[in-house]
């Protein structure tokens, strides 16, 4: 028996997360899809690498072997998303945000304050089945909370980007590579005039 799972807090609760994106999707994939089991996928390895803080409790990847690179920049392995929270990992060498001066729990108090009603992630389009899946996802929240003393200014605020994941016969990752532009979000939430997706 490997016992109960140990919650970084407390189990979360995304009842009210996922009305907001059955109401705010773009893409309605069919329930046997591909393009759903990625979707579920990749959703289960962001709450994981936000809640769970043992390693043998993680279902999503192979944890022997799992790797997260973002832009081809520096790999994190899962015991380096518990300590340091996927923020940090996934915005490394950004301008905008040193990574390197944030703990887990700073990151998470930043973004969680700003996008109060969380931030919602969907699969756009699946170009290759399993072993290697390639697909392009979107990420977007209303922006209704103070970011580092910027206050809100209500619009939701989108990222795009794409994705390479390799993943064994179970469906777990083995590696992910994400490639997007962070500025989609940090410009806006700086209050900084740039090329940036947001919406009323």
């Amino acid at each position: 028996m490997s016992g109960p799972i140990k919650w970084r807090t407390s189990k979360p609760d995304f009842s009210e997360l996922d009305r907001l994106f059955m109401n705010e999707k773009t893409r309605n994939h069919k329930e046997d899809s591909l393009e759903i089991t990625v979707e579920n996928l990749v959703k289960t390895w962001e709450m994981e690498a936000s809640h769970k803080v043992l390693v043998k409790d993680w279902k999503s990847v192979d944890t022997q072997k799992f790797c997260l690179r973002t832009n081809k920049g520096k790999k994190f392995s899962v015991e380096n998303l518990i300590k340091l929270g996927s923020y940090n990992c996934l915005m490394q060498g950004q301008p905008l945000y040193d990574a390197n001066t944030h703990t887990f729990q700073s990151s998470h108090e930043n973004f969680r304050g700003a996008f109060r009603d969380g931030f919602s992630w969907e699969v756009l389009d699946v170009y290759s089945g399993p072993p290697v899946v390639a697909f392009t996802w979107r990420h977007w929240a209303k922006w209704n909370g103070s970011y580092k003393g910027n206050p809100p200014s209500g619009k939701t605020l989108e990222m795009f980007g794409a994705a390479v994941v390799r993943v064994n016969q179970k469906m777990q990752i083995e590696d992910l590579d994400v490639y997007y532009d962070p500025n989609q979000i940090l410009v806006p939430l700086n209050n900084l005039k740039g090329s940036c997706n947001t919406s009323s």
